[in-house]
């Protein structure tokens, strides 16, 4: 396993068991043209910590890319090309070049178009992943879950991930989008084509179909916005506690904005995850919805 790969997977499990923040996350860039009539939008994958593009989507694979109609209708779009399985390339100038793929579509609008808000969607695969002392006593990470790593002197920390992000582009009036049925999911309150600097946007957060919810005898959930206008090194975001399934922020630059949502549930042998002991030690999933403010 790569070096680039083991920093990705290193990301992903401290997820479990450090701050949000500190984790890789999955999200779509989105921007709308019109330069040429009936205009377009352009949407790549994006996954790291910086927006719009950071890393290649590697460790964590993809189950499904696809453009949902105002019916609630989706067509799929091609996943990105795994890269190659080969080591990066070094240039003569000391350079690493590492293969990967972004998954950039092209949308474009007809007089046909029907009316409404659209969505675009990728969700990530039911992913595990497992940090373990092999024989030897060396660190070592892999893309399994406990029960399948053979070769552990002992197993560190165990996790299933899985990840969903959405974004957003309409024809005509904004109309409230459907729930897609993701297991963690986002749903704007508001028209976030014409979000402006200022403005206040809540969001309804459902997990299961259902309202999360902060419990204080158990966990406080949290939703983040994080955006590139601030600029500098320091990577500001806003977060906001839920409460009866919604929360949300007031907007203050213009630019590319993702919010997210991370939440956490620990595996135990008398739990309503029991069925995943055997496998691993918690359960993460991680939602997004990334947009576009306006001055």
């Amino acid at each position: 396993m790569s070096r680039f790969t083991l920093s990705v997977l290193s990301a992903l499990f401290w997820l479990v068991a450090a701050s949000p923040a500190a984790a890789h996350t999955l999200w779509l860039n989105l921007y709308e043209s019109y330069s040429h009539p009936p205009g377009h939008a352009l949407v790549s994958i994006g996954w790291g910590h910086n927006l719009p593009m950071d890393d290649i989507i590697q460790g964590v694979t993809l189950e499904s890319y696809s453009l949902v109609d105002p019916d609630a209708k989706a067509t799929a779009m091609a996943l990105p090309a795994s890269p190659e399985k080969t080591p990066p390339t070094t240039t003569p100038s000391g350079m690493s070049l590492q293969q990967g793929d972004v998954g950039v579509n092209k949308i474009t609008l007809s007089d046909k178009s029907k009316p409404g808000t659209y969505q675009v969607a990728v969700v990530s695969k039911d992913n595990y992943f497992t940090i373990f002392l092999d024989k030897e006593g060396k660190k070592r990470w892999v893309a399994k879950s406990k029960d399948q790593v053979q070769d552990a002197k002992q197993i560190l920390g165990s996790m299933f991930y899985k990840s969903f992000a959405k974004a957003y582009f309409k024809v005509g009036d904004w109309q409230a989008p459907k729930a897609l049925g993701h297991d963690l999911e986002i749903m704007p309150a508001g028209d976030l084509c014409n979000v402006r600097v200022g403005d206040k946007v809540d969001f309804k957060v459902l997990f299961m179909g259902k309202p999360l919810n902060t419990r204080p005898d158990r966990s406080i959930e949290y939703i983040t916005a994080s955006s590139n206008t601030f600029g500098g090194p320091d990577h500001f975001m806003l977060s906001a506690i839920i409460f009866n399934g919604k929360g949300g922020f007031r907007f203050p630059t213009a630019g590319q904005w993702v919010v997210n949502v991370y939440h956490r549930q620990d595996v135990s042998k008398n739990n309503d995850l029991k069925h995943l002991a055997a496998k691993c030690a918690a359960v993460m999933h991680a939602a997004s919805v990334s947009f576009n403010v306006k001055p």
